[in-house]
């Protein structure tokens, strides 16, 4: 399915070690009508489609995205191109402090200043938290 572009494949990246871990990769759909055929409307799976098409904005502005892992916290994406790195979230809402804790505290536990972005489909714009930027997803242009 890869070789057919039907999926992207996502390796883990170990963010302290700077390489990757082979085994558990993640992948995303090459386009999300496949999923809106296999499960129609838009409440299933919100957050996985947000997480895609993030995924697909990343790969189309030339990055090369892994899934992050630091510690025992997984990062969405870590975006690397050239000398650049790029930490990702990606929430559906930041609709409490449950859920603003859970999206923030994996990017809050890296210790470099490369660039963090928590991105969701909040109808408003979230001020910075320690450093850390909200996007909304309609304004996210890696």
């Amino acid at each position: 399915m890869e070789d057919a572009f039907l999926v992207h494949k996502s390796e883990r990246f170990d963010i302290r070690g700077k390489e990757t871990i082979s085994g558990n990769a993640k992948y995303y759909i090459n386009d999300l009508a496949y999923k809106n055929y296999l499960h129609p409307g838009f409440a299933y799976g919100v957050g996985y489609k947000l997480e895609n098409l993030a995924y697909l904005n990343l790969k189309r502005a030339n990055y090369k995205v892994y899934t992050g892992v630091f510690r025992d916290k997984e990062i969405d994406f870590v975006a690397l191109k050239e000398d650049t790195i790029l930490y990702v979230q990606v929430a559906y809402l930041l609709f409490d402090e449950k859920t603003i804790e859970r999206e923030y505290a994996p990017l809050e536990s890296i210790p470099d200043n490369y660039e963090k972005v928590v991105i969701s489909l909040d109808d408003v714009q979230f001020s910075q938290k320690n450093g850390i930027k909200h996007i909304q997803i309609f304004n996210f242009k890696p």
